[in-house]
């Protein structure tokens, strides 16, 4: 009995002490932030005569595998895929078909293999393996980037084919393959001696070839002979017995060619087809296309007389996907249904431009609500009241170069100038200026407003009725609106010296959404300037615009064109009011990657000016 007492008091006082000596929570070690490490391998690491159906890696901690079919990659390519699995510390690679004798597979699990408790990823890990008596052990290595923006492309297939012929890449499964990391960086391994063309592939359908439209693609327009050197690099820095700075140098093996840019385009590959048609007024149809029209869009009526030619107006959109027709006879806008036959061009199996027919039916469904409720209510019907022609206008306070403009619902038959009167606001009158009115070439309902107009100086405009008359008849209300040029000294300009630039270069200037805003040739002398640049950050870049047609163009494959090559000046331009900004661009100075490093992976800033 007194060794059960005292054994409980002991136990007690016991239970005392240590609540006394650790008061809260015990406190855990340093965070874990070091990946998985491999201790062992079954087969070793770099093994050669390999005949096995499974590779066994061991880790020195507990692991787990993430997204491993969208990450790992084995080359060659195989047939079936094989069966990876992650379990305790220990990855396993099943395989489910004989491995092809004498070759050397590379698995590349990029960051899939990750530590238990904190994530950490082991990133860029690969394993190879010999299935013959050496290891093929040559590599090259470089960077997708898009073509058009330069981001950096995550999770494409960049491959090397032995067979040189452009079939290979349509029809044949690659003898190397790799993916890019988030940085579009990729490392194609374990290659062996010889010539090879290195393709990039966003490969939709898993087969290791390009045949899908959809399918984006890049390939490096040289054969590529993979070598390797040894250069040398400065180690370490240090201070002899007299003080002074010694520096190490040591070898290091570099794989050639280890620079490789890919740049990534998706084929103009699209048809042509008609996606929706509409009636929604009496006199207008209109047709939207899947993408821009090659050529005018023929409409005929089918039930018109075949002499008439002049029986609508033709006005497109920009890009020309949208064409409305603006009926003008009577006799066809009466009609509820009406059957035309829209012709346009299309693409046929070769490539060549044919004509394309459709004819299709356009109803119009008069609105019958109003008409409905006054038999109801037994009303004597009432005159149509015409409305007057809707203008819009362009007021407020305007950017220098901005469009002065009118924009009208309808196509217009007729503008009277003399009803209308630019004024400028002199001291506290207005006085009248000289003008001029232009019909935009494309948006025919689109009239801009010509004049030297003033930074800084307010106008006013005053338009009499019927200044404007409509195609249907309808004509404008009297109105007058005022507005306002900015000054000069809110804008920057921007002087541009580009050096070793083609003879088809345009320079663009993009706004900080990548829109371009400027634009202009590069002349001889390499020398130009943007006027009235409002504040703000810019990017500078040279299209390669081998066609002329004033944008960047992507490629084709087949007729083994690259998408027209882009340069970007690789700092941001940042532009400031009333502030000169000068920039010297010599393209010999300047690789692909120093724009991608300083604006799209570290996304780093840097300009100068100076003040006027």
């Amino acid at each position: 009995m007194i060794k059960n007492i005292f054994f409980v008091l002991l136990s007690v006082s016991l239970i005392g002490i240590w609540g006394c000596a650790n008061q809260g929570y015990p406190e855990g070690g340093p965070k874990d932030e070091m990946p998985p490490r491999m201790i062992a391998s079954d087969p070793p690491l770099n093994a050669t005569n390999f005949s096995g159906d499974k590779i066994e890696i061991e880790f020195n901690e507990l692991i787990v595998l993430k997204d491993a079919l969208q990450k790992v990659v084995i080359s060659p390519p195989l047939n079936q895929l094989p069966i990876v699995r992650g379990l305790g510390n220990k990855v396993t690679v099943a395989f489910d078909e004989e491995l092809q004798p004498a070759t050397t597979y590379t698995i590349d699990f990029s960051d899939a293999i990750q530590d238990n408790n904190e994530g950490n990823p082991l990133t860029g890990f690969t394993f190879s393996f010999s299935t013959g008596d050496t290891q093929d052990s040559l590599q090259v290595s470089g960077q997708v980037l898009e073509a058009h923006s330069h981001l950096p492309v995550e999770g494409v297939l960049v491959m090397a084919h032995s067979n040189l012929a452009d079939t290979a890449f349509t029809k044949t499964v690659p003898v190397r393959v790799a993916k890019t990391n988030e940085k579009g960086e990729f490392i194609i391994r374990n290659l062996a001696q010889g010539k090879y063309r290195i393709f990039a592939l966003e490969d939709m359908n898993r087969d290791y070839k390009f045949d899908q439209p959809g399918e984006r693609i890049a390939w490096h327009p040289e054969v590529v002979e993979p070598s390797f050197e040894w250069r040398t690099r400065p180690d370490s820095i240090f201070k002899d017995s007299l003080t002074l700075d010694t520096v190490l140098f040591v070898q290091e093996l570099a794989y050639l060619p280890d620079s490789l840019n890919l740049f990534l385009f998706q084929e103009d590959y699209e048809e042509q087809y008609l996606d929706s048609r509409e009636r929604d007024e009496p006199h207008r149809l209109d047709f939207v296309f899947n993408r821009p029209l090659r050529d005018t869009l023929r409409i005929h009526p089918v039930d018109g007389p075949a002499e008439k030619e002049d029986w609508f107006i033709y006005e497109r959109s920009i890009r020309h996907d949208t064409v409305y027709v603006w009926m003008t006879d009577s006799s066809f806008i009466t009609r509820d249904s009406l059957m035309v036959e829209a012709v346009y061009q299309v693409r046929d199996s070769l490539n060549n431009f044919i004509d394309r027919m459709d004819t299709l039916k356009m109803f119009y469904r008069q609105k019958t609500e109003t008409e409905g409720r006054r038999r109801r209510e037994k009303d004597k019907p009432q005159e149509p009241v015409i409305e007057p022609l809707r203008v819009q206008t362009s007021d407020g306070t305007l950017n220098i170069g901005a469009d002065v403009f009118f924009n009208f619902p309808v196509p217009l038959t007729r503008i009277l100038a003399d009803s209308i009167t630019l004024s400028q606001l002199t001291d506290t009158i207005y006085q009248p200026v000289p003008f001029d009115i232009a019909q935009d070439s494309l948006r025919i309902r689109h009239f801009s407003v010509l004049h030297q107009w003033m930074p800084g100086a307010e106008y006013r405009l005053d338009v009499d009725s019927a200044a404007f008359v409509g195609i249907y008849g309808r004509v404008n209300a009297p109105f007058s609106y005022s507005f306002k040029i900015k000054p000069e000294d809110n804008y920057g300009t921007l002087y541009v010296s580009v050096l070793n630039v083609g003879e088809d270069a345009l320079l663009q200037l993009l706004n900080s959404k990548e829109e371009v805003v400027r634009k202009s040739n590069v002349p001889d002398n390499g020398k130009l300037a943007f006027r009235f640049v409002s504040p703000g950050e810019y990017f500078l870049r040279i299209v390669d615009d081998r066609n002329g047609n004033g944008k960047w163009d992507t490629g084709d494959f087949k007729e083994n064109n690259q998408p027209e090559s882009v340069h970007y000046y690789p700092e941001k331009i940042k532009m400031r009011a009333n502030w000169d900004q000068m920039v010297n661009w010599d393209l010999n100075q300047f690789s692909v990657l120093d724009f991608v490093n300083r604006n799209r992976i570290q996304n780093k800033k840097g300009s100068s000016g100076t003040r006027r």
